[in-house]
């Protein structure tokens, strides 16, 4: 009778026969985040060498607006190591949108280089290295290989493609619409869970009082490359937001700008002389249209309060989730006061008064 030890040799051999690896399957584990404050990042860079592998990132707009950047639509990132999506430059021949840039290069930026002709990087202008897919891992030359100082641009002067390869199987784009897919049964699985910790935070923060809403939902997601773990780290951040609220009109600096006096008709500014068409048959042009009526501006304020919650999947260069971290339901609460001179508060004393209602 064969035993358990020679069924467990004789299965390893027909592996080895056939081709077959005997390394087992790696084992997803779960944990919780213990970093809260630096699990989305903000504003951290840090030097680049000469060369660097990390994602090539399509829209980013989310992100850079939770650090308060902003830039074209279409433009991507650049991120490796648990930093800031950095912008990217890349040199191209035609429809240049920045000529003659002077650009901080070497490690500690002691260097300056001029590019002449630079647009962002953007899926248009990647596919000169044919790239065309929105998430891709991506060895970068940094500024011609002279690296780039711990700041929030560099020129990529050129970049290679590694996901989907033989040292990197992994298709980062696939990767990131399946998370978005577990992230969303993730979210449906905890919903009670979720709608428990959401309505002990509306105690908390207001007690017995019903909220006014708007609930308000805002989701941020971040993907990196951990080049010394070779390992894909994509997190998801929900902000789920309610309030009691009240509103009011107006304020001490809610006058409208002075309005110029209508031209006469015929009589356009020089300016526009040559852009304002002539009527057909010819005669006097029209007068411009009147401006649209000044409104006053609602300002919300009062009570706010929600939860922050969140996923981080960190995934191998196989395209396998190795480890799954949660961002507990963490409750907050924000007050924002009626600003002075709003409403029935003081007003100063070269405010206006409102204007008067109409009955």
């Amino acid at each position: 009778m064969m035993t358990a030890t020679t069924r467990r040799a004789a299965l390893l051999l027909l592996a080895a026969a056939l081709g077959v690896s005997a390394a087992p399957a790696p084992v997803q584990k779960t944990g919780t985040v213990k970093d809260r404050a630096n699990f989305i990042p903000h504003r951290k860079y840090q030097a680049l060498p000469g060369k660097v592998v990390g994602i090539l990132v399509s829209d980013v707009r989310a992100k850079m607006a939770h650090e308060g950047r902003g830039g074209p639509a279409d433009a991507m990132g650049f991120s490796a190591n648990g930093n800031s999506y950095r912008w990217v430059y890349v040199p191209v021949t035609a429809n240049a949108l920045i000529s003659n840039l002077n650009v901080r290069v070497g490690e500690k930026g002691d260097r300056t280089q001029t590019y002449p002709s630079l647009s962002m990087a953007s899926p248009t202008t990647v596919r000169q290295w044919n790239i065309t897919v929105p998430y891709a891992l991506v060895e970068v030359e940094v500024n011609n290989g002279q690296g780039a100082p711990a700041e929030e641009g560099f020129v990529g002067t050129k970049m290679a493609r590694l996901d989907g390869g033989k040292d990197f199987p992994l298709d980062v784009s696939k990767t990131v619409e399946d998370l978005r897919k577990s992230y969303a049964a993730w979210k449906e699985k905890e919903k009670r869970k979720l709608d428990e910790a959401m309505a002990d935070a509306q105690k908390k923060a207001i007690k017995d009082r019903k909220p006014t809403g708007p609930r308000e939902t805002a989701e941020l997601f971040y993907i990196t490359w951990m080049s010394e773990k070779q390992r894909l780290v994509v997190r998801f951040r929900t902000t789920l937001t309610d309030g009691d609220y009240k509103y009011t009109e107006g304020g001490p600096f809610d006058r409208p700008r002075p309005l110029p006096l209508p031209v006469p008709p015929g009589k356009l500014p020089p300016a526009k002389l040559q852009a304002a068409p002539a009527p057909p048959g010819g005669g006097l042009r029209p007068p411009p249209p009147p401006p649209p009526p000044f409104r006053r501006p609602r300002i919300r304020y009062g009570t706010s309060f929600g939860i922050e919650y969140g996923i981080e999947y960190e995934v191998n260069k196989d395209g396998k989730v190795v480890f799954t971290r949660t961002l507990t339901p963490e409750a907050f609460k924000n007050e924002t006061p009626q600003p002075p001179g709003f409403g029935g508060g003081p007003r100063r004393p070269f405010d206006l008064p409102p204007p008067p209602r109409k009955p």
